[in-house]
């Protein structure tokens, strides 16, 4: 009897410790768009909270697109603004700056990559450090507190890409250019 219990209590310790190890180690380098999946780049952890096309004669899309200049916010009648909400964490010990460097393909492979905003908005993808345990956007931020709790990247895609879906957002490592982690979007 004794021993029986005792084959049955090691026997639960080792599923314990095979259930615990679930999940342990690094994210994945990948995330499809059905659900509230982190990628890992270096020290920190990327997830997209919706991406979307942006009207910028809507009343409300038309703050995501202020900073850019004149000649940037001329879109051609073929292309399209599409934006991509992010948030960064960092689980860590200590301060770290997320990447600047993003862009996204499409099935055929053609690539886009994000404009930069010369006089960012409240909602402008910034690559601040984050310090320990926080998150970008800061949760007292305006884009924190906006629609998508997340930091806009702004593209201009042409609308016949639309239909090589889905698109892939590239999230590339700056210590290592070969180290990327890839988000699919939703459209």
């Amino acid at each position: 009897m004794i021993g029986k219990r005792l084959g049955m209590l090691i026997a639960g310790a080792a599923c314990a410790t095979a259930i615990s190890a679930c999940g342990a180690g690094e994210h994945a380098p990948y995330s499809d768009n059905l659900g509230p999946g982190y990628v890992q780049v270096a020290q920190l952890y990327y997830q997209v909270q919706i991406s979307r096309e942006l009207n910028q004669w809507s009343a409300e899309d038309r703050f995501y697109l202020q900073g850019l200049t004149a000649s940037q916010l001329r879109l051609p009648a073929a292309d399209e603004w599409f934006g991509v909400s992010l948030q960064v964490f960092n689980w860590t010990g200590q301060a770290h700056t997320p990447t600047n460097e993003f862009f996204i393909t499409d099935t055929l492979g053609d690539r886009y990559a994000p404009l930069s905003d010369p006089t960012p908005n409240p909602y402008t993808y910034v690559a601040d450090q984050i310090p320990a345990g926080g998150q970008l956007p800061g949760i007292t931020s305006d884009a924190y507190t906006g629609w998508s709790q997340g930091e806009l990247l702004i593209f201009q895609i042409p609308y016949a890409s639309l239909v090589n879906r889905p698109f892939i957002l590239h999230i590339v490592d700056p210590a290592d250019t070969a180290k990327q982690s890839r988000i699919e979007l939703d459209v």
